[in-house]
């Protein structure tokens, strides 16, 4: 029949192929005006290879009966389906919109309360389907569509995939999804509805960024990726992405089924939470799925976290701050929720006399420091007096009492690790990023490259007994004086 372009115009059974709308490894979808029932449709022709497959065609007439059935709101109904000349169809209601995928490449990201709008929609469609025993497995940009109000449509469900099919190559499908993919899918195992949440949550991730989970350039970067890869934190792309939020992704994409959500709509109940600035139930629980940083995942231990050794933070104005396996997530009110040590309220007991023989000696003992130690700490002394004004302007004069965490061992005078994974180069580089982000004595999260392993890493670090501590990566723990 040639190329697809040719059938515009052409007359298929009682459908007049008016033009092409969209075109994918299973066929290409056209408007259509049905000259029987006068009305205007979309209608899906598949390609001729399909024809002629018994399993294939008897397994597309019954999942396009079950998706008939449903009604859901956010599935677009269908109206017919069929064969017509040998080649098989759908007959579908024409919705006006464009798919997820033209809205990113024409708006960029979308931002978090939009991003997850359009995901609790198709949410809200798999929870139909799955309840129906129906599974989608090809969630992916393309196949959801949104008007221009913003309601969004979940289409091509349950006919991208044979039920015992799992090579890559597929009807073309499943190298156009493989970002999409959970990484079960590539060891062979069965599809199921955390298949789709996995694929949902990646379509979330991309939402947010503008970028898939794991891109690459071939199908083997990308299967890789997916399987071995740590699952990134949207904040490295996006920073704007509430930390909330991030975790709520991070669990979504986790390595292991049973470590993610367990529906869809529990999923988009999730997001919607973080959106307020709440930990939604079951954040905290300690799973590999909630490690956001490029390093916090380690793929040998699926399903697991490793111990948190940090004392919880002290309870700030809107409730304490979360403390998960890749370390300190902030609390509702965002990493500036704890400004300072929480032991200054003492200098409120010291008598004046006290408080000016204290300052004199501070003052004091920076003036020894400057001039007796520093050069004797290897400290660049032509970085200039700048690289230690943050001592005199924000760290008080109580800090002289500083608690680092137990077992810190010193790098520099400003600078220690308190973890036998964390190397002094990697300490300097937080410190750096730390004191570039403003003012000493501040909550705030980092993201600072490691020269023992080429990664960058995303660390949160607070105010904690008069030192800041920063924690995150694989564990890595970094104290600042």
């Amino acid at each position: 029949m040639g190329e697809p372009d040719s059938r515009v115009g052409t007359q298929f059974g009682p459908y007049r192929l008016d033009a092409l709308l969209g075109r994918g490894g299973m066929g290409e979808v056209y408007r259509a005006f049905d000259t029987v029932r006068d009305r205007e449709v979309a209608v899906k022709v598949l390609h001729e290879r399909f024809a002629g497959d018994r399993t294939y065609e008897e397994r597309f007439r019954r999942e396009s009966q079950a998706v008939a059935r449903l009604g859901e709101p956010h599935i677009i109904p269908i109206h017919d389906y069929g064969e017509i000349d040998g080649v098989l169809y759908l007959d579908m209601r024409l919705v006006e919109g464009e798919d997820l995928r033209a809205r990113l490449r024409r708006t960029g990201p979308l931002s978090s309360r939009d991003a997850v709008g359009v995901i609790g929609q198709v949410a809200e469609a798999l929870d139909a389907a799955h309840a129906a025993g129906l599974v989608h497995r090809d969630v992916k940009p393309e196949n959801i569509l949104v008007t221009a109000s913003d309601f969004a449509y979940l289409v091509d469900f349950g006919i991208a995939h044979q039920a015992a099919d799992t090579r890559l190559t597929q009807a073309g499908t499943a190298i156009g999804s493989l970002p999409y993919m959970a990484p079960e899918l590539l060891d062979g195992v069965e599809s199921g509805s955390a298949t789709d949440v996995y694929s949902l949550t990646a379509v979330l991730f991309e939402a947010l960024t503008g970028r898939p989970p794991f891109p690459g350039t071939t199908v083997s970067q990308i299967v890789r990726a997916t399987v071995m890869n740590q699952v990134p934190s949207t904040r490295q792309f996006a920073p704007g992405v509430p930390p909330q939020l991030d975790a709520v992704v991070a669990r979504g994409l986790a390595k292991d089924p049973a470590a993610r959500f367990q529906s869809a709509g529990e999923l988009a109940a999730a997001a919607r939470a973080a959106l307020d600035g709440r930990w939604p139930p079951g954040i905290e629980a300690p799973t590999a799925g909630l490690q956001t940083g490029p390093g916090a995942y380690d793929p040998t231990v699926i399903g697991a976290a490793p111990p948190m050794t940090a004392p919880m933070p002290p309870p700030g104005p809107s409730g304490p701050q979360y403390v998960g396996p890749a370390g300190h997530y902030p609390g509702p009110t965002g990493p500036q929720m704890y400004s300072e040590p929480r032991d200054d309220g003492r200098a409120l007991h010291i008598v004046l006399g006290a408080l000016i023989g204290l300052l004199v000696l501070a003052l004091l003992g920076m003036g020894v420091y400057w001039f007796g130690f520093r050069d004797e700490a290897g400290t660049d002394s032509a970085a200039g007096p700048s690289s230690t004004t943050t001592l005199t302007t924000t760290v008080p004069a109580t800090d002289s009492a500083a608690t680092p965490p137990p077992g810190t061992r010193n790098c520099s005078s400003e600078v220690g690790v308190a973890s036998s994974v964390t190397s002094c180069e990697f300490a300097y580089n937080v410190q750096s990023a730390y004191t570039a982000g403003g003012p000493k004595g501040q909550a705030r999260t980092v993201v600072a490259d490691s020269p023992v392993t080429g990664r960058s890493y995303t660390m949160s670090c607070t105010p904690e007994n008069g030192v800041v501590v920063c924690r995150g990566g694989n564990n890595a723990v970094v104290v600042i004086f």
